[in-house]
């Protein structure tokens, strides 16, 4: 008999695994709360899965051992997308700041700096 909270803690690491393969910008902030949701119920049901085990649960345990493996990759491919959408969001912030004020960084102290020497 496998308790509940394995059964629950599978059926939760499916839905993160298959919310995780959308990647339309759009509902980019609709995801993050759905994954923070099913990350927390993980956290709650974590407290439930306790020992002793019977032989069915360790089995069923086994074969959750990859699910999480790919859990955990697409959760590293998601962080890694937002950070690089961040960086690319502050690389266009910079240049387009410097599109606005291109003489922000000449030096206006009315010194003439001769290159040759």
């Amino acid at each position: 008999m496998i308790r509940e909270s394995l059964k629950t803690w599978r059926n939760v690491t499916e839905q993160l695994v298959r919310i995780l393969d959308e990647r339309e910008e759009e509902k980019r902030d609709a995801i993050i709360a759905q994954i923070e949701d099913l990350l927390n119920q993980r956290d709650v049901l974590q407290s439930s899965i306790q020992e002793p085990f019977t032989d069915e649960e360790r089995s069923f345990g086994q074969e959750l051992l990859p699910l999480e493996k790919i859990l955990q990759a697409k959760l590293k491919v998601y962080m890694k997308d937002i950070r690089l959408d961040i960086s690319d969001q502050q690389k266009k912030k910079v240049s387009v700041h410097a599109y606005m004020d291109p003489y922000n960084q000449v030096f206006r102290d009315g010194t003439f700096y001769d290159k040759k020497k």
